[in-house]
């Protein structure tokens, strides 16, 4: 009895001792800096703890290296934060640490420790399940053409004026075209801007830049990762053809307040995150606002100061705003409550005005010429997400979606002095809006039989308003007229799918789905469906290969008679006149992976694109012609090869990327019947990129691109009449003493120079006090200045202004010469 009291009390002494040991150890308070890998940082907490850590070290084979920071902070928010960053997650039993990876696997709830409850492991698997990992293994992943970034890969990208960009760090991807340098475009495989879809934590967002695409809506600071999709879609993505981009916004800290600040050269965004109550409520907000208009005032001053004599001024300005809000309610056993809340908005105003000068006694005059351009979105959402239990988890989500853009004219002169003879006061205003409105609600579930399948089904109603061209006109002699107003279009949708992901072998994985579309619109039905397959088969544990087949459809496009992208452009539904937009891509792959450090990829692809929609030729002419008149209807398709190689040398971290692509278009009522180039045929395509962390403090980056240009339909011959019209016109070679027609010899015909630049940038980190950091960031944009041209004009004037005979002449038009941004961030 003795010895069995003995043995007890010795073990209750342990079990005592450890719990004292941890409890110690929560209430210590530590500070590390510096640049660490995963095991490092371990090692590191075992030296200044003195406990046990136990991992497997191929969860630990990455070797990512990440600048961690923290002064006094306990030991829990340490673990916690670092092995979030590195894919890891921790469970602590007395003075013992057990690291695992997250894993899509089921954890037996018996081998954790006691103070890991089963409903935190339950919504901790399946909410992992439902959102993309951070970081994929692309061997031993089925789908094909998918790429993953998280909020520093987006940082690290080079770009123009230094504001980190969502889209332009995806225009570097092979078979991803940007289109017009410097915007915000994106052009996937042979695909147009229009047919890529971008979600905000399952929300659809229309409108993609600022100031006309030089920069991207997305805030990078309100980004958590991105998951892009150019290849084999999953199921449960619907809605475009070419690409789909899916966006986590960043969650709030339930445990302590943080968050940072940054400026730069155009813009200055601020966010935080934390607790509104400790444990149970979160907050994350983020606002950016440019100050462009802040800038350009004392320049108008000046100038407008200089034509004030002359009777002129010059009117500008622009800015944008876009804010971010997520609020996330822990329900306990009824899983999480999630609102979202986005709001971007872009003003842009141009003009003149012309009144009396100085010493003018022609009596008063003023003249106003006015134009006013404003677009946005705005989108919230209410989300309800709920584990069931192990094997289930379900969500729900409420969203309303708007898109709009507002273009006013507004011309006014007055003369004369009211009331007196002579005086005239006569104005106009014409706005142009385009609009969409989408109130949608969606029901998913998850289900995760067992390690090796995960199934995939939902459904969602979207009640569509359109308002694709409404133009109001009023004038001092006529009353308001809404011309287009009878253009609105009212549509109904709803999808359905069903999607799994299956290891039938260890040597062979797929994942299979079904989406179903129905379109109601105008008293017309389109019913869709999209199958969706795509597998992995392991050709030996270094070498994968892929193949997969998806069909996409769009009921709604942008068309645009521009040369790059204007916030001005319609949004046009589907109606009775047009089908769904619909494309099938095929592609085959392989994957390398010889070394830890490496991987390469190759994969062709041919896609197929039916339904597209343009305008017509002659639909300028077309005065009074409705918007659905002016279009035609035709079909493209696009096929190549996307080759990619990755090296991860811990300190320096390397990516190369070719595309080769064609890519045309065949329209009945367009070039003749006779198939034509793409406007972005952009047949080859390199990108070299590289990240060298020289120290712990200071980071370089680089990135060159090399792209063959756009095409342009130009004309490169004229008509000739010297005699008047003749009645037998035959294209010539310009006489320049000569009235001359253009003649086009076809669509697209003639391709720009090529396009390439380097740009380079450095991030210098400044540990701070109490944790803090300030970050510098310094780039070059357009390095070596190549004046990359955007458009080539000719000129068929005929003589100059002394007379002289002039021959028609061609200039190319370049924006972006070398541009240094600099900018800080402080994070607290």
């Amino acid at each position: 009895m003795k010895t069995k009291q003995f043995l007890l009390s010795c073990l209750f002494t342990f079990m005592a001792g450890s719990t004292l040991y941890a409890q110690h150890l929560n209430q210590t308070v530590f500070s590390i800096e510096g640049m660490y890998n995963a095991t490092g940082f371990l090692e590191l907490i075992r030296e200044k703890t003195g406990c046990r850590i136990a991992y497997k070290e191929s969860d630990l084979e990455n070797g990512k290296e990440i600048h961690l920071d923290y002064e006094n902070e306990p030991l829990d928010a340490i673990l916690k934060d670092a092995l979030e960053r590195y894919g890891l997650m921790f469970v602590k039993r007395g003075n013992q640490l057990i690291i695992k990876r997250k894993k899509l696997l089921r954890h037996k709830l018996e081998n954790l420790s006691d103070s890991v409850t089963k409903d935190t492991v339950r919504n901790f698997y399946l909410q992992e399940v439902v959102k993309t990992a951070p970081h994929i293994d692309k061997l031993r992943n089925s789908q094909m053409g998918i790429t993953v970034m998280d909020y520093n890969a987006i940082r690290n990208v080079p770009t123009l004026l230094g504001e980190p960009d969502v889209i332009k760090a995806l225009q570097l991807q092979p078979g991803v075209s940007a289109g017009t340098e410097g915007f915000a475009g994106m052009f996937v495989r042979g695909g147009e801007n229009d047919e890529n879809l971008f979600l905000v934590d399952g929300c659809p967002v229309y409108q993609t830049n600022h100031l006309g695409g030089l920069f991207s809506p997305f805030n990078a600071d309100a980004v958590s990762h991105l998951t892009f999709y150019k290849s084999t879609f999953p199921a449960r993505y619907g809605g475009r053809l070419s690409s789909v981009t899916d966006l986590s916004m960043k969650s709030g800290d339930y445990e302590n307040w943080h968050g940072n600040f940054t400026v730069g050269l155009t813009s200055a965004n601020v966010s935080f995150s934390g607790p509104l109550v400790k444990d149970q409520t979160s907050m994350f907000v983020a606002l950016r606002r440019s100050w462009l208009e802040l800038v350009s005032v004392p320049a108008l001053a000046i100038i407008n100061a200089s034509k004030k004599k002359s009777g002129e001024k010059v009117i500008a300005g622009y800015n944008f705003t876009d804010f971010n809000l997520k609020l996330s309610q822990r329900l306990g056993r009824f899983g999480t409550l999630s609102l979202l809340g986005y709001y971007g908005h872009d003003r842009l105003k141009m003009g003149e005005h012309r009144f009396s000068g100085d010493g003018e006694d022609t009596g008063p005059y003023f003249h106003k010429n006015e134009n006013r351009l404003g677009w946005g979105n705005m989108l919230t959402s209410l989300r309800w997400h709920l584990p069931i239990n192990t094997l289930f988890a379900y969500n729900m989500k409420a969203s309303y979606t708007r898109y709009q853009s507002d273009f006013r004219k507004t011309v006014e002169t007055v003369s004369g002095r009211e009331g007196e003879n002579g005086y005239e006061n006569n104005g106009s205003r014409n706005e142009n809006r385009n609009a969409i409105h989408d109130l949608s609600v969606d029901a998913s579930l998850v289900f995760i039989p067992s390690d090796r399948i995960i199934i995939r089904l939902g459904t969602q109603y979207t009640h569509h308003r359109y308002a694709p061209e409404e133009e109001v006109r009023e004038s001092t002699s006529l009353p308001s007229e809404n011309v287009n107003s009878e253009s609105r279009v009212i549509a109904n949708e709803w999808n359905a799918y069903l999607e799994g992901d299956l290891e039938v072998f260890r040597w062979l994985r797929f994942n299979a789905g079904l989406h179903g579309s129905f379109f109601r619109v105008e008293g017309n039905q389109y019913q869709v469906f999209e199958p969706r397959v795509s597998a992995d088969f392991r050709l030996s544990p270094v070498v994968s290969l892929k193949a997969g087949y998806a069909r996409m459809s769009q009921f709604v496009q942008q068309v645009s008679d521009n040369y790059i992208s204007l916030p001005t452009d319609y949004w046009l539904p589907i109606t009775r006149n047009f089908s769904p937009l619909t494309s099938s891509q095929v592609s085959a792959g392989i994957y390398v992976s010889p070394g830890k450090k490496y991987i390469f990829s190759v994969e062709g692809y041919y896609k197929k694109m039916n339904n597209l929609l343009e305008y017509r030729d002659d639909y300028k002419d077309l005065q009074v012609a409705t918007w659905e008149d002016r279009l035609t209807s035709g079909s493209g398709r696009a096929y190549g090869a996307d080759f990619q190689a990755e090296a991860d040398f811990g300190k320096l971290h390397g990516f190369i990327g070719y595309g080769l692509m064609w890519s045309d278009r065949l329209f009945a009522d367009l070039n003749g019947g006779k198939r034509f180039p793409s406007k972005y045929d952009n047949r080859h395509k390199v990108t070299l990129s590289a990240i060298w962390k020289c120290s712990e403090r200071v980071e370089l980056n680089a990135g060159w691109v090399f792209m063959t240009g756009n095409r342009v339909t130009l004309s490169l011959e004229n008509y000739s009449y010297p005699d008047g019209y003749p009645t037998d016109i035959v294209p010539s070679y310009p006489h320049k003493d000569e009235e001359m027609l253009d003649y086009y010899a076809g669509k697209n015909n003639v391709r720009l120079p090529a396009y390439h630049r380097l740009d380079v940038g450095i991030n210098i980190y400044r540990p701070l006090r109490r944790g803090r950091t300030g970050i510098w960031n310094v780039s070059l944009y357009n390095a070596y200045s190549r004046m990359n041209p955007i458009m080539i004009e000719k000129n068929n004037q005929k003589q100059s202004m002394d007379g002289t005979p002039l021959a028609p002449r061609f200039r190319q038009f370049a924006l972006f010469p070398v541009i240094p941004s600099v900018s800080y961030t402080y994070k607290f």
